[in-house]
């Protein structure tokens, strides 16, 4: 029996770092929006065991253990999931590392489509605490709704909202954009206790609001300026992330196609998206 869903992504409509925690990770302050067009994730019962991969932005994604899909599966059956064994399909249509949350969505994925087939799941509570373990974006695509205010590293819910209409433009450059680099060029100070402040009740912002990564971006990846450079010769262009994905806003999809057609046209790779009301992935027909 195959099965096969379309996972979501995710852009970071603001991005705020309030500094660096003594445990070394950043704490951050980030709205969350879910978006379409991501990875294509496909589980077949009985076939076998593994991860098959297959898309444009397959190249460089292990296939073994390391892989999210896999690592997602170990945790779930060790944490007493039940479910026969399975053989993975994931065709990688955003490339890893670029602030999009791909990999995240096909962990949280990994665990929604195991959850859908299993002869004893293990429920939304312990998935969620799964996810958790699995990477700091994961915990938003196990349960996440639109727009989201996350904390922490990304994993604590501080605020909901309805996400903005229009049409997204996607694009990336092509090649990878390293996070450690771009943390380290940022330098962030110690985190202070009141820095970590709360802020639930917050509202989204209309218009994408700034990220603190993003000088930190140009100046560890000088070419990741070039880039950034050359789209917004063809909008208002801002980084998503640590990553080298870009996002613009269109009011509707004619103007989000011809950005993209001129994108494409200097050889950029880009779609068109829109924002998604829950980040659950919508299963496919086989």
């Amino acid at each position: 029996m195959l099965r096969r869903w379309q996972l979501p992504a995710k852009l970071n409509w603001t991005l705020e770092v309030l500094g660096r925690r003594p445990d070394g990770f950043h704490e951050l302050r980030s709205w969350f929006l879910a978006v379409g067009q991501g990875d294509r994730l496909g589980l077949e019962l009985g076939a076998g065991v593994g991860i098959e991969l297959s898309g444009p932005c397959a190249l460089g994604v292990p296939d073994d253990p390391r892989n999210l899909v896999l690592r997602a599966e170990a945790a779930w059956r060790s944490a007493g999931g039940q479910a026969p064994g399975a053989r993975w399909s994931l065709e990688k249509r955003l490339p890893a590392g670029s602030g999009l949350g791909a990999g995240s969505a096909d962990a949280a994925g990994a665990l929604h489509a195991l959850e859908a087939v299993a002869s004893r799941p293990l429920g939304v509570a312990a998935c969620r605490a799964l996810a958790a373990g699995l990477g700091s974006d994961v915990p938003f695509f196990v349960d996440g709704r639109g727009a989201e205010l996350r904390g922490g590293r990304g994993e604590q819910l501080l605020a909901r909202a309805t996400p903005p209409r229009g049409s997204l433009v996607i694009a990336w450059p092509a090649f990878p954009v390293a996070t450690a680099a771009v943390f380290a060029a940022l330098g962030a100070p110690l985190l202070r206790p009141d820095d970590a402040r709360e802020a639930r009740g917050a509202a989204l912002p209309p218009e994408p609001g700034s990220n603190d990564l993003e000088a930190a971006a140009y100046s560890s990846h000088p070419a990741l300026g070039a880039f950034a450079e050359t789209l917004r010769q063809h909008g208002r262009f801002c980084l998503s992330g640590s990553g080298g994905a870009h996002f613009c806003v269109c009011p509707g999809p004619a103007e989000a196609k011809g950005v993209v057609a001129g994108l494409q046209r200097a050889g950029i790779d880009a779609l068109v998206t829109a924002a998604l009301a829950t980040t659950e992935p919508q299963e496919l027909p086989v």
